[in-house]
């Protein structure tokens, strides 16, 4: 009886003190809420009155202790922009890019993605602001501006007609020689689509091969579902000889400006399969994936895809190549750059009339030098590429290729441009070297 009787006051007693320890524990909480929101103000008002460096320097302090407060960082990023930083604000702006923003936030930081040449991520910014506050003037004014910058840049949404016309001879498959034409005639016809067709000619030298020649002609739509996303559908038949269509399908995603990511399919390969195969009837399907990286300051470049092809005799291939680049000079008049790159292949099938090697791969090097000349056209480069890389065949060991290849590239206004190149190559097949010219020329006009 003692015992439950004294248990019962020390109860009592434990609770008043696990109460008082939560109710000082409430006015701790409250007093650096407190604390926090004085000194976040303090830091906004010196970044109003123009003190920048020490607005930063209480907000980093208040940041190492709730780094993921996102009026902390929201003002960071503001006072950032004021101070004139745009790299350093859209570097801290990148950890909070999925939150939502407020439109005076959104604005300023679209102006810097266009100031570093981020368009892209400017409008999609903006959009998604928009979806939100649609009737907003500032922001309206912030997509007119991003979407003129992403035009500027690439074109994008371009009202007028587009005609392009590609020529090319090479003798890439074992000494042959083949000639190409590409005519594509292209117009917009609703935002962000436009609709295009188009025709594709080859010709061999060879009149035994005459069977291996495309006379094809294609209509196809490309539909923009917003800066970051391209679809491009196509189907195509063969001009002379039916039972020959094909459909082509193509997916673009561009996230940031700096990436780029392609997914094509198509069910009947035209010129990039071998002559020899085409002139034994030989057909394919092909996919492709492949991923692209250009630093906004052009110093660094990377890519990379992966490609399969189903030969309809049974032969399989599968390759994979990858280059990285680096822009060691860039000058006004010259800019210098050095590519690695990387090339393996694999087939199925062995004894076919093409080249077909079951296994092979080169590592190679490209030194690549652009020559940018003042003249009367808007724009004028030369460039000159060298190349050399050991390549490798199963049964055959390896060998050395390398090219020399001159291109001129003319921008001779806004609506039209020319480039045109030639190449020399040494190239191995099963362990023969063999001697290659390749011409090439592109026509665009816009009207």
């Amino acid at each position: 009886m003692m015992s439950g009787a004294v248990s019962k006051p020390r109860a009592l007693a434990f609770l008043v003190f696990l109460f008082a320890i939560i109710v000082c524990d409430a006015e701790t909480a409250r007093d650096s809420a407190r604390e926090l929101e004085a000194q976040h103000l303090r830091a906004v008002e010196l970044g109003r009155a123009g003190k920048y460096d020490a607005a930063l320097l209480i907000l980093d302090r208040l940041l190492q202790n709730f780094p993921d407060n996102y009026p902390l960082n929201r003002d960071h990023i503001l006072i950032t922009i004021w101070k004139g930083d745009c790299q350093g604000a859209l570097s801290r702006f990148g950890r909070v890019r999925n939150h939502e923003h407020p439109p005076y936030l959104i604005v300023p930081v679209s102006d810097c993605l266009l100031e570093r040449n981020r368009p892209k991520e400017a409008l999609t910014l903006v959009r998604a602001g928009l979806d939100r506050h649609p009737d907003n003037p500032a922001l309206q004014h912030s997509l007119l501006k991003a979407t003129v910058g992403l035009k500027v840049d690439e074109n994008y949404d371009d009202e007028r007609r587009a005609f392009i016309f590609e020529l090319a001879s090479d003798s890439s498959d074992q000494g042959l020689r083949e000639w190409q034409s590409r005519a594509e005639l292209s117009a917009h016809v609703a935002p962000r689509t436009r609709l295009y067709t188009r025709y594709l000619a080859t010709r061999s030298d060879d009149s035994q091969y005459r069977a291996g020649d495309l006379n094809r002609a294609g209509v196809g739509i490309r539909y923009w579902f917003n800066e970051q996303w391209l679809i491009d559908q196509e189907i195509s038949a063969d001009t002379r000889h039916s039972g020959h269509s094909g459909s082509a399908t193509k997916i673009v995603y561009e996230p940031r400006d700096t990436w780029k990511y392609v997914g094509a399919y198509t069910n009947f390969a035209e010129d990039d399969l071998p002559l020899r195969a085409r002139a034994n009837g030989v057909e394919a399907s092909h996919w492709q994936a492949s991923a692209e990286y250009n630093s906004l300051d052009y110093v660094w470049y990377w890519y990379g895809t992966v490609n399969d092809y189903d030969f309809s005799d049974s032969n399989r291939r599968k390759s994979l190549f990858t280059t990285v680049g680096y822009a060691y000079e860039m000058l006004p008049h010259r800019e210098q750059r050095v590519y690695l790159e990387w090339y393996q292949s694999r087939n199925t099938l062995d004894d076919t009339d093409y080249f077909n090697p079951g296994r092979d791969r080169s590592l190679g090097v490209v030194h690549r030098t652009d020559f940018v000349f003042d003249s009367r056209y808007k724009r004028h480069v030369d460039s000159l590429y060298l190349s050399m890389s050991d390549y490798t065949q199963d049964d055959f060991g390896s060998r050395w290729k390398w090219s020399v290849k001159y291109e001129q590239d003319y921008d001779f206004d806004g609506a039209q441009s020319l480039l045109w190149g030639v190449t020399h190559a040494r190239n191995v097949y099963d362990g023969a070297g063999e001697a290659e010219w390749r011409a090439e020329l592109r026509y665009v006009k816009r009207f």
